[in-house]
């Protein structure tokens, strides 16, 4: 079945990592149709460097549109100024396998059902610090069987255009982080399938020290508290954060101790300044069994189930 596909991208301010992520897909075997950069207002060269790095690649179709926005924002403009069938998304600095665009859209083209896919996103770990990472940040290839139900992030998935329209888009309300979540959560509660794929490999750097690495789980844990999630994993994170002898009852290594409280830390602090302080949904959206619904995606669920995309 021949489907036109889509390639994706927000960025902002990457022009440090965009060598290998250029290389990388300029190599794809099986190369899109279209593809649609977003960038997010970046301060350094990111978007020149773009249109450098892919001048003499295989995308003629390539465009690069410069805006200020969040992630949701972006991915929703880029897919915007796309017609393709299939929609698939890729963050800058992760490296994608040569076969990685070919092996995510073969699922669609193998089955009618499918309405959203997931490839593997394996960690690289350089140095010491990235090293102690790995336990919390790299997901074994067979966690989930070939197939199976998956709930991807948007640096490796791909979506029918139909499931992204049924569900109005990523959720831009959102501050920064959690838009993929809920983008997948909205798709579950449609009925949408989900195929892991794992031969869809796209790696990505862990955090390489650890100032870096405690800024990215303030941000997750503000966006779990924006979307009013993971209450009891944050509640016990900051348990240990203000009775430290707490995090002793943890089955996790004794050697990680300092790091483990700074993550909780972080992360417990964050969800708090996101529960508190951060963005509301629209007021025509709805709680639905712990998850905030979009009015769109509310009517395809009330829709028969063959109607779902």
């Amino acid at each position: 079945m021949n489907m036109t596909v889509a390639l994706i991208s927000t960025v902002y301010n990457e022009e440090a990592s965009l060598t290998r992520w250029i290389e990388a897909l300029k190599a794809q075997t099986a190369p899109p149709d279209e593809f649609v950069i977003v960038d997010g207002g970046s301060t350094d060269r990111t978007a020149s460097r773009l249109r450098e790095g892919f001048e003499a690649g295989n995308f003629p179709g390539l465009r690069v549109i410069v805006q200020r926005c969040n992630i949701a924002q972006g991915r929703n403009l880029a897919i915007r100024n796309t017609n393709a069938e299939i929609i698939v998304s890729i963050d800058a600095g992760s490296v994608p396998d040569k076969r990685w665009l070919e092996e995510i859209v073969k699922p669609f083209r193998e089955f009618q059902d499918v309405g959203a896919v997931g490839g593997w996103c394996p960690a690289v770990v350089g140095n010491a610090f990235q090293k102690k990472l790995e336990r919390y940040c790299d997901t074994p290839r067979d966690a989930i069987a070939v197939g199976g139900d998956c709930s991807p992030s948007s640096r490796n998935v791909a979506f029918r255009r139909t499931a992204w329209e049924a569900v109005g888009g990523y959720p831009e309300w959102l501050t920064l982080t959690g838009e993929d979540w809920l983008f997948n959560a909205s798709l579950h509660f449609i009925g949408a399938r989900f195929f892991y794929q794992p031969s869809a490999m796209v790696t990505w750097e862990a955090r390489p020290d650890l100032a870096s690495y405690l800024k990215m789980m303030r941000s997750y844990g503000y966006g779990c508290g924006e979307l009013r999630i993971g209450a009891y994993q944050y509640s016990c994170w900051l348990a240990t954060t203000l009775i430290p002898p707490l995090i002793l009852f943890s089955r996790n290594p004794a050697s990680d101790i300092p790091l483990r409280y700074l993550r909780n830390a972080s992360s417990a602090f964050g969800w708090i300044a996101g529960r508190f302080a951060g963005r509301k949904p629209p007021k025509n959206w709805k709680r639905i069994k712990g998850v905030w619904i979009s009015p769109e995606a509310a009517d395809v669920q009330r829709k028969p189930r063959t109607e779902v995309p």
